[in-house]
């Protein structure tokens, strides 16, 4: 009788996927992840789907005395240790193993990448992949999901990797599709992209100082929208950064879901056909970032290849 029982509670429970939310912060729409070592000290880290780099600053490893070891890459020999010890109430997951790094963490002096990220370490796409990873702008939280929601609450949009011979990721950089004017414009999924607003760019266009999130668009279409739309704004010089211009584009199409206005940063056509998409699974024309993400629940299905969208947020 008591097996019986047991064998209805377990068939009638709803489908539950379980999750666990990290330690994070959202500052103007970049995320920082926030772990605890054992001693309690926090951690920041910057992430980055499109970012290559998953680092650990060599000043915190010296102070620890964490392990270091050498690893033979493409520009010669580097530095790199494990993940931290993390207090296990407040932890990070792993990263990626089916990929170069095999979840190790390159060993760098902290002015390498701090000077823009304000954070201990990076975590790029190699960091994310092979998880299934959901980003809550509006809500400010993220957490790791041990399976994929199946609610038909979420539409999906596919992703696209560049992998090796054996199947492994390569950078683990995830190529979707969204539509401007109903144009389909093949993009980096990139959680990390940047722009530091100019002074113009504050003052006409509402940006936050500092580090900001942004996305990014090649020249040739920047050109395009900007002679098509001149009723959309743009900001010329509006990256101290990069000196380059910003439009804002009223509606972007991802999935099955209308968001915006939604910033974009004028790039060298160059730095996505050639420089980027070398690193995807076929060629891009931008970036897109928090300027975009910030109006969605978005799950970043790696296992699946798949992005699924919150259709009411």
């Amino acid at each position: 009788m008591k097996k019986h029982l047991v064998s209805f509670l377990i068939l009638s429970i709803p489908f539950i996927c379980f999750s666990k939310e990290l330690s994070s912060e959202f500052k103007n729409n970049l995320i920082y992840l926030k772990p605890k070592l054992a001693d309690g000290t926090t951690l920041t880290f910057f992430t980055d789907t499109g970012g290559g780099w998953n680092a650990i600053s060599r000043e915190l490893s010296e102070k620890y005395g964490w392990e270091i070891s050498q690893k033979e890459s493409e520009n010669g020999v580097i530095e790199v240790t494990d993940m931290p010890p993390f207090d296990p109430e407040a932890s990070i997951p792993l990263a990626g193993l089916n990929n170069w790094w095999a979840g190790k963490l390159q060993v760098v002096p902290s002015e390498e990448f701090s000077s823009t990220t304000k954070s201990d370490g990076t975590l790029g796409g190699r960091w994310h992949a092979e998880k299934v990873i959901s980003f809550n702008y509006p809500e400010k939280k993220v957490e790791v999901l041990d399976e994929t929601p199946t609610s038909t609450e979420f539409s999906t949009v596919p992703l696209g990797f560049q992998k090796g011979m054996d199947g492994s990721y390569t950078m683990a950089f995830p190529s979707i599709d969204i539509s401007v004017n109903d144009t389909r414009i093949p993009m980096l999924l990139d959680s990390g992209a940047s722009a530091w607003p100019s002074t113009e760019a504050m003052e006409k266009g509402g940006l936050e100082s500092g580090q900001v999130a942004t996305s990014f668009i090649v020249a040739s279409i920047f050109d395009e929208w900007v002679k098509s739309n001149p009723e959309w704004l743009v900001i010329e010089d509006a990256c101290n950064f990069s000196h380059q211009p910003m439009i804002r584009v009223p509606h972007v199409r991802i999935g099955n879901k209308t968001v915006g206005p939604v910033w974009f940063t004028r790039r060298a056509d160059s730095s996505f056909h050639q420089f980027m998409s070398s690193m995807m699974d076929r060629r891009i024309d931008g970036a897109l970032g928090g300027s975009a993400l910030l109006y969605l629940r978005l799950i970043v299905d790696y296992p699946n290849e798949q992005a699924l969208i919150a259709n009411e947020i």
